[in-house]
């Protein structure tokens, strides 16, 4: 999850890091802009954290997973299947 923060926060700001000391309290979270950080910057990464929802994030990475255990079933459940690179690069598995 906090990845998936630095990295949209990365897209807006020249940052250092992110640190969440507690998900549910964004009062705890801090943003480590690097000193060329314009103001502009700094107020378009804060709207990130604002509108940043811990819940919707970690559903979307269980559904991710969810649907790589899927394919991996189907393709694992098909009689005479040669199984290709791009079939491991599409389960996440290269």
């Amino acid at each position: 999850m906090i990845t998936i923060l630095h990295n949209q926060l990365a897209l807006v700001a020249p940052i250092d890091g992110v640190s969440v000391a507690v998900e549910n309290d964004k009062s705890g979270w801090r943003v480590d802009f690097k000193p060329e950080a314009t103001p502009a910057q700094r107020l378009a990464a804060q709207a990130i954290v604002d509108a940043f929802d811990v819940a919707a994030e970690e559903q979307k990475l269980k559904d991710t997973e969810q649907a790589k255990k899927d394919r991996k079933a189907s393709l694992l459940a098909q009689p005479n299947k040669s199984i290709t690179v791009q079939d491991l690069i599409d389960l996440g598995l290269l």
